[in-house]
């Protein structure tokens, strides 16, 4: 029987074997596509447990202010923040690439370690092909960058300004053209050579870069794992039998992805800065470190909008291991995760199989359920190494890239690991200073009241100020020294806390009370009062004594510093605790006292010291900045240094930032003088090299007339220099390198550059006296500030347009607004479009604005996404042209404007037209209970914003009320849709077949429009009308009209009479409208009636000059609604017996849809005043608090900037505020096309004549002839008035035509005074035609540069009814008026 149990063994290692291939081998057998089927159920079920971190906005109507999509909801402000690095393994990666169409490449990688450490590489490539790379490259190892938390290092630095919406890009420092193969070592000191690097070959090539780039979203954000297959993550586990989601998870690291638009400023080699746009992905990726292994990523820009992400990765120990992933982002905004490919990385160079490099890659994959086929050609490779020491290598390839479905231009990124010795020798990074932590409020009794210099508590701003805590911070890091480097001293002292000066206001309430008495005048702005408080409080301060526990601990512990406080000469200097910061330095804001002597004279030094820091001067610059003026002051106490030469160094130019020099001022004696400005000092300039090698570049040798020295008895005083001291040189060359060696480290140790004030002894001994960050590095410049709001441009195609948004946000855009308006817009847009597609979106994504993107601080609105969305096909048909004429006033739609919105949007499935059809239904079905419903909400709007107490109460009432404010809009958008719907409808049916629209079409359309009664906005002039004929009757009219608007204001609301109730009625009913209504900046009539007040000046006084039967006649004069049989009757279109029986059942629907368009946006506009008086109440509040310097601020700061300010001080924001409230007029004065295609280009006032043609009478006479499209039948002959500026349309006298470039409700009280109105932007449905039509205006739109080729007094014939405007030769003009 021994056969048999040789059988049984046998077939025991087969089952064994089969089980080990269906269960724990990669065998594409049937048990491992029946394992796959199961973790495809185990991975849907684990991705069910998990948190949505990206993209859980709130889709309801009634969202809350985090999730409704204004800013990031809070778990993607938490995914934007830096992590925590566990382990030395851990990595926290930043990564932002970019290319375009002509050939540039950026990439930036920040990958934060332990330890101060980092990863750093910058990659550049211009449209010429130039490479340029940091110059340690192919090393991307740095150490001692910055502790703060954030991705900064090597000058290049990663901001967030806002989460998933704004990045910024800096960088100012030395780059390498070209790239290197292997990393070279350094050699030699280069201190001891007449050039920098000599063994540096590609020393020419190392040129200075500087970049000013603003990164904004452009899609959402797709998380790693959310963003993958179902189908790929199982074959992912399917190979590795022994490993969970969460352990590849674990193993692979966390993170998303997000694609964005980089936009701004790129100098190269000190030459002109050139603007670059690219568009790429932003990658943040957090946990272990990739530690062999390899893989392939590549990145792909598509040229219809598309964005492609396909990446592989195999493993260390079993190459055919492999993970791949990726996803399509369609240009609509579908997220398509890939779910094939054949993606293989023994296929790519990252394989060390791989004998060659390919110069291309033919990938396959499947998304959305299509196959697609994209062939990559790679450009010049760029290597470069990850990890300290490397862990590993990665191969940079630029790509252009063919696919089935378009081209493009991407990234592609091969990795693997490295394994051989690193060439880079070891560096460690000085180490992170702990500061103990600090209670001032709730323990102030157990804070000490002096601390010396070398105590870590010292290191603490809120307990010694600025100025003690950086001192604190060089004593530290003095100790840290290596024996090699260059040896500085920090004179021994102490510092007098803040705790001290709160034990003193105790001590002495006095005292109290005048500090007090000083912020309280601070909120006031009115600066005789605060000078007035800021004279008194010091005068208190100055002669109140030192309390006694304050005067026992500083003797105390100068005793134990000093053997004899009688002959050793001290420094007492003020340190406030909102001084020599990040943000702002007030150096020499707060005084100093050298050569103190004595226990009397430093105790008095001391009370000086505080009582300067409510010196008027310092009150105010802390005011201006919004920090408290009632500040925390610590004051520190050092000994003197007998200087025989002192001054100030920058590791940094302090005018452009270049690291590439250390600039020293330095006189002889103290460095008073230097800082002071009293005397001329020398200026040395040292070369940096990117090593760290110096060389001295230059010396300017300065006046120096005087200096300044200790006085034996105490004190300082100015003293001549001689002759042959002010010709020679302060420092010499080595005196010069020592001071750049120091300032080097000191930058290095703090890890940004410094602003450092120093003193040579005697001997030649280094001691630093001060160290501050150099505050303007990071300021903003004037075109970042003009973009920073811009919203990303998909494409470059993309087309914009001014032809709406520029009638309700004529020029710039207050940032306030832009931070909240085009998001509620987009909104209530996404909502509607979700709605109306199908499959329909269950998601929101207001990472990028697709309805109204902005640009320049413009508002645009997006043609692709909103006009040929739902299109037929390619050509162009009556729809289109009745759309154009609605919005824009003249045809602009063009076949490849049609093309490239089937490109986007494919033609509309019978599912999506029946939806769509469906939601029409409903929506006109539900306008008008919506409309009462929203009136009923919103019709006496107020946030009660008076009532609050505290900004922090009141900005929180603001934000819980912006999703009503949503709602509100909401409403007005589905109105709005079903007001041009229907318009377009019966321009459909007035065309009756015909593929093009007539004249005659147009002309009757005007017709139908011109019936519509009850227009809201027109109710405006005619209650105004009404006004001024009831003031005209007063007997008190005379002393009206010569009131100032102010004094007429105060006089008309206060009027005790009927005409007093009418002027507060029409306030009452039309106080919230204003020219720019949507911007919060704008000041409605209700807030600020001047304005209104003067052109009723000036109707009455028209009035006055008319004969009562006249005014009788104006005052009854009513427009009644015109029956559809009389209509019919003017129409110029033949039209048949079925379609005049169709336009009057549309007819009907079109006028209410009209009326209820208008109302829906005046509840809008009563919804966004009250909310603008609530940001008006906050800035004051904010100004009583301290925390802003002027109201009017307000609307210079984003919302989500507000918050910030309402929660702690910023001086950096408030200067960005006050640099965009300057730049605010010339904003202005930017006029862009009523049509951009991609980024928006300015145009100056002759570049557009188009409309406009030049004819001879038989006289012989010229004349000049426009053409624009007719709203409003009619013909005058008038005087042209020319109103660019609503300010300026108080000068329009009755009789007039108006020419202006578009008009808003804020015109609408001059309407009564004119007799024709032409507009160079506008459509049917524009502001200035619904009103002109209202009181029979003859009206044209659409007339290009009309504002440019009129001027005022111009003699015009106005023809509405053949749509042409024609300038008259004086002559001929007389002749008319004669007739």
């Amino acid at each position: 029987m021994w056969w048999w149990w040789v059988l049984v063994v046998v077939n025991t290692i087969l089952v064994a074997w089969l089980i080990h291939l269906a269960f724990f081998t990669r065998w594409r057998g049937p048990w491992y596509w029946l394992r796959w089927c199961g973790l495809v159920v185990e991975v849907w079920l684990e991705r069910l447990t998990w948190d949505k971190r990206l993209n859980n906005y709130d889709l309801s109507a009634k969202p809350s202010y985090d999730y409704c999509g204004i800013e990031a909801t809070p778990t993607e402000k938490d995914l934007e923040l830096p992590k925590p690095l566990i382990t030395d393994r851990h990595e926290d990666e930043m990564c932002m690439c970019g290319v375009d169409r002509g050939g540039r490449v950026f990439v930036a990688r920040i990958g934060r370690l332990t330890k101060r450490r980092a990863s750093i590489l910058l990659y550049l490539r211009d449209q010429q092909g130039q490479v340029y790379t940091l110059p340690n490259q192919p090393d991307t190892s740095q150490v001692n960058v910055s502790s703060d938390g954030g991705w900064r290092g090597s000058g290049l630095a990663l901001i967030p300004v806002e989460a998933m919406r704004c990045w910024r890009i800096k960088f100012n420092g030395l780059m390498r053209r070209g790239w290197r193969e292997q990393y070279v070592t350094e050699g030699g000191n280069a201190d001891e050579h007449d050039d920098e690097d000599d063994n540096d070959p590609n020393n020419n090539n190392i040129v200075e870069v500087r970049l000013d780039l603003l990164w904004r979203g452009m899609a959402a954000p797709v998380e790693l794992w959310e963003g993958t297959s179902l189908r790929l993550l199982a074959h992912t586990l399917a190979q590795r039998p022994f490993t969970s989601l969460p352990a590849l998870r674990s193993e692979q690291g966390d993170g998303y992805e997000h694609w964005g638009s980089i936009h701004g400023t790129v100098t190269l080699d000190n030459d002109s800065p050139v603007i670059w746009h690219l568009r790429g992905p932003r990658r943040h990726r957090w946990g272990l470190s990739p530690s062999g292994g390899g893989g392939l990523q590549t990145y792909t820009y598509f040229n219809n909008g598309d964005l492609l992400c396909l990446r592989g990765h195999f493993s260390t120990h079993d190459s055919t291991l492999s993970t791949r992933a990726g996803y399509l982002l369609r240009a609509a905004g579908d997220l398509l995760p890939v779910t094939w490919t054949d993606l293989d990385p023994r296929q790519h160079p990252s394989h060390p199989t791989l004998a060659s490099r390919p110069h291309h890659l033919l990938l396959k994959f499947t998304a959305g359920g299509q196959l697609y086929e994209t062939w990559h050609q790679l450009g010049e490779r760029m290597p470069f190494y990850t990890g300290d020491p490397w862990v590993t290598s990665h191969d940079l390839h630029p790509t252009t890239v063919a696919s089935s479905h378009s081209y493009g231009w991407g990234i592609t990124l091969f990795s693997r690991g490295y394994t051989d010795l690193c060439p880079v020798p070891e560096r460690e990074s000085l180490p992170t200073l702990t500061v103990p932590r600090i209670d001032l409020q709730d323990d102030i009794d157990g804070v000490p009241l002096v601390v010396t210099l070398d105590d870590p508590r010292c290191r603490s701003v809120d307990l010694v100020g600025g100025k003690g805590a950086s001192l604190a911070y060089l004593m530290a890091y003095k100790e840290l020294l290596d024996p090699d480097q260059e040896e500085y001293e920090v004179p021994p002292g102490l510092v007098v806390t803040a705790a001290a000066w709160q034990r003193q206001l105790q001590a002495h309430p006095d005292l109290l009370q005048a500090v007090r008495a000083v912020r309280q005048a601070a909120t006031l702005s009115q600066p005789a009062s605060l000078r007035d408080a800021c004279g008194r409080a010091v005068e208190v301060c100055s002669s109140t004594k030192v309390c006694v526990e304050v005067v026992e601990a500083l003797v105390e512990a100068a005793e134990d510093h000093w053997d004899d406080l009688n002959t050793c000469s001290l420094a007492v200097r003020s340190s406030g605790c909102s001084e020599d910061g990040e943000e702002a330095s007030a150096a020499g804001q707060n005084e100093t006292f050298l050569g103190v002597r004595g226990r009397e004279r430093l105790l008095a030094a001391l009370a000086s010291c505080w009582a300067s820091v409510f010196s008027f001067h310092s009150v105010e610059y802390r005011r201006q900045r919004g920090q408290d003026v009632e500040c925390g002051v610590g004051v520190v106490v050092q000994e003197m240094v007998r200087a025989e030469a002192a001054g100030v160094v920058f590791t940094a130019d302090p005018t452009t930032g270049s690291p590439a020099t250390i600039t020293i001022t330095a006189n002889y004696g103290l460095g008073e003088s230097v800082v002071s400005g009293s005397s001329e000092p020398d200026t040395v300039v040292v070369k940096r090299g990117w090593r760290g090698n110096l060389k001295l570049l230059s010396v300017s040798k300065g006046a120096k007339t005087t200096k300044c020295v200790l006085k034996d008895d105490g004190g300082t005083e100015e003293v001549e220099v001689g002759e042959t001291w002010r010709q020679g040189e302060v420092l010499d060359r080595r005196a010069a390198l020592k001071l750049a060696r120091v300032a080097d480290y000191v930058q290095e140790a703090f890890g940004g550059p410094r602003d450092i004030e120093f003193a040579l002894a005697q001997g030649g001994g280094v001691h630093l006296l001060q160290s501050r960050a150099i505050t303007t590095l990071d300021d903003w410049n004037d075109w970042e500030l003009t973009h920073e709001q811009d919203a990303a441009i998909l494409t470059d195609h993309e087309l914009l347009t001014r032809a709406n948004t520029g009638e309700v946000l004529p020029g710039s855009t207050t940032p306030l607004s832009l931070s909240v308006m085009p998001y509620v817009l987009d909104r209530g847009f996404q909502r509607d479009l979700n709605r109306a597609t199908w499959p329909m979106k269950t998601f929101l994504s207001p990472h990028h604005v697709r309805l109204c993107p902005s640009f320049a601080t413009q508002v645009f609105l997006n043609m692709l996404e909103v006009q040929y969305r739902h299109i037929e096909g390619p050509e162009v048909n009556v729809t289109n042209q009745a759309i154009d004429l609605a919005v824009y006033g003249r045809l602009v739609t063009k076949e490849q404007y049609l093309e490239w919105g089937l490109e986007r949007h494919g033609k509309a499935s019978l599912k999506t037209r029946a939806l769509f059809f469906l939601t029409i239904l409903t929506d006109m079905a539900a306008n008008t209970s919506r409309y009462k419903r929203c009136l009923h909400k919103f019709g006496e709007y107020n946030i009660g914003s008076e009532r609050a107490i505290t900004a922090a109460s009141l900005y929180a009432e603001i934000s819980r009320r912006i999703p009503e404010l949503m709602e509100s809009a909401q409403t007005h958008e589905y109105t709005s849709r079903i007001s041009s719907l229907t318009q377009t409808i019966a321009f459909i049916m007035l065309a009756e077949g015909k593929k093009a629209l007539s004249e005659a079409n147009t002309s009757d359309m005007a017709t139908l429009l011109s019936s519509c009664t009850g227009v809201e906005s027109a109710d405006v002039p005619a209650a105004l009308k009404e006004l001024a004929c009831v003031l005209s009757e007063n007997e008190e009219v005379d002393e009206f009209l010569g009131m100032t608007a102010e004094e007429a204001s105060v006089w008309l609301q206060s009027h005790p009479g009927h005409l007093g109730h009418t002027f507060r009625a029409f306030i009452h009913r039309h106080g919230h409208r204003c020219v720019r209504e949507v911007d919060f900046g704008a000041l409605s009539w209700r807030l600020e009636p001047h304005c209104l007040v003067h052109t009723l000046q000036v109707m009455a006084r028209q009035l006055d000059t008319t004969t009562t039967q006249q005014q009788q006649q104006q005052k009854e004069t009513v427009k009644r609604e015109t029956s559809l049989e009389d209509i019919f009757t003017t129409l110029r279109s033949p039209l048949s017996q079925r379609t005049k029986k169709a336009l009057k059942f549309v007819l009907p629907m079109c006028r209410r849809a009209v009326v209820q368009r208008e109302a829906t946006k005046s509840i809008l506009t009563k919804t966004i005043d009250g909310l603008r008086e609530g940001y008006r109440n906050l800035g004051q509040l904010m100004v009583r608090e301290g925390r802003l310097p002027s109201p009017d601020l307000v609307f210079f700061l984003k919302h989500s900037e507000l918050g910030q300010l309402v929660d702690s001080p910023s001086p950096a924001l408030i200067a960005k505020a006050r640099r965009r409230q300057k730049l605010l007029p010339q904003l202005n004065d930017l006029k862009f096309p009523e049509v951009s295609i991609g980024l928006p280009s300015k145009v100056s006032d002759s570049d557009d004549d188009g409309g406009v043609f030049r004819t001879e009478d038989e006289a012989g006479r010229r004349t000049m002839v426009m053409v624009g499209t007719p709203v409003c039948h009619g013909k005058v002959t008038a005087q042209a008035r020319v109103v660019t500026k609503l300010q300026d349309a108080i000068h329009i006298q009755s009789g007039e035509v108006l020419i202006t470039t578009s008009t808003d409700v804020g015109w609408t009280p001059y309407f009564p005074l004119l007799s024709g109105v032409v507009t160079e932007i506008g459509g049917l449905i524009s502001h200035g035609a619904v009103v002109a039509r209202e009181y029979g205006l003859p009206c044209l739109v659409g007339v290009s540069s009309a504002t440019v080729l009129i001027n005022t007094g111009d003699r015009i014939l106005l023809d509405a009814s053949k749509g042409t405007l024609t300038v008259l030769p004086h002559q001929e003009y007389q002749t008319q008026q004669q007739q």
